[in-house]
């Protein structure tokens, strides 16, 4: 136990948003229970993404904010008594750390509100400089690393462990949650926040139907009746070029639970994806995971884990086809 700390020690993580950013912070619960056996962890974080904090079981308390609604309706009755729970929970007791992997000026003044110091990245390094301002330790972390090496690094530099952070393993804590019992579904993650990020529908259906010719069932996934549209457009293509017609050429799972996406996931036999949380979800479970980038720095957010994973493409670009289907020819997915 390190000097002045509780026993057992207390700590806040403060990473509110959004969905593969709060699922890369789960390797920071993981590092901290590591060190500091028995740690009480502790996570305030926004809403939507709730479920998965408790997804851990090293976290004690999951504290929900839902900071971008309440901004929309700060005249309803529900916002303020949603925000006097939400802060009255954050007060319930003192913590030894504070520490915010976010760097936005919500998430700190957020993490002000409970008891104990408030760490994360300074002012030159924060995603919000001015947030860098407000931390009663701000930490000289890079912010040019990938954001699961850069979230561990500010908890292991607040919390003097920096020196041992090679000899933790990477563990996102999910497989006893979600044990891994592969089948024969490929989940194609085609849709995502920004039109820029988007792969070619045409794209996913020359990949489609390979991947059904070789015995494997796509599964598509949609948020809103746009998102469904274009995975219905692909996986019909899907069956009018592999010859099967009106068969069904997978399934659309339309609004699931980010559990219940994640309990299915884990029995997938591959994934393919955009740069969307639910990628990252699959990386993190070690499916093996093709990552599809067309507008986002890999080097800073790409798919992260230990298990069999490839990142295709970078900012401006568009990987081609061939890129894909050379990659699952030399995992033995396609024949070569």
């Amino acid at each position: 136990m390190q000097p002045g700390l509780s026993d057992p020690p207390r700590f806040l993580l403060m990473k509110t948003s959004s969905l593969g950013d709060v699922l890369h912070n789960l390797a920071v619960v993981s590092d901290l229970r590591r060190v500091f056996p028995g740690a009480l962890v502790d996570w305030c974080v926004e809403a939507p993404f709730a479920e998965i904090p408790g997804w851990h079981t090293g976290v004690r308390r999951v504290i929900p904010v839902a900071i971008r609604r309440w901004r929309k309706q700060l005249l309803s009755g529900n916002t303020w008594s949603e925000i006097s729970l939400a802060l009255g929970a954050l007060r319930t007791e003192r913590y030894d750390a504070i520490i915010d992997t976010q760097g936005l000026v919500r998430s700190v003044l957020l993490g002000r509100i409970a008891h104990g110091p408030v760490y994360g990245q300074n002012w030159r390094e924060a995603r919000e400089p001015l947030s860098g301002l407000l931390l009663n330790h701000p930490l000289p972390v890079p912010y040019a690393l990938h954001a699961v090496e850069r979230y561990r690094t500010i908890a292991a530099t607040a919390l003097g462990y920096a020196d041992q952070l090679t000899e933790l393993p990477l563990d996102f804590g999910l497989h006893e949650r979600f044990p891994l019992q592969p089948g024969n579904e490929a989940f194609l993650f085609t849709n995502t926040s920004r039109d820029k990020k988007l792969w070619p529908e045409d794209h996913w259906i020359a990949v489609g139907q390979q991947l059904r010719k070789a015995g494997l069932v796509p599964v598509f996934t949609a948020g809103n009746e746009i998102e469904a549209a274009r995975s219905q457009r692909i996986a019909a293509g899907i069956a009018a070029t592999s010859g099967t017609g009106k068969d069904p050429a997978g399934e659309v799972l339309y609004r699931p639970s980010l559990t219940q996406l994640t309990e299915r996931l884990a029995k997938a036999r591959l994934c393919l994806g955009v740069d969307t949380g639910f990628t990252h979800i699959a990386c993190a479970l070690e499916v093996p995971t093709i990552a599809i980038f067309t507008d986002t720095d890999p080097a800073l957010a790409g798919g992260f884990g230990l298990g069999l994973r490839e990142t295709f493409g970078h900012l401006d670009s568009c990987p081609p086809v061939s890129d894909i289907t050379g990659q699952l020819k030399a995992w033995g997915y396609l024949p070569a």
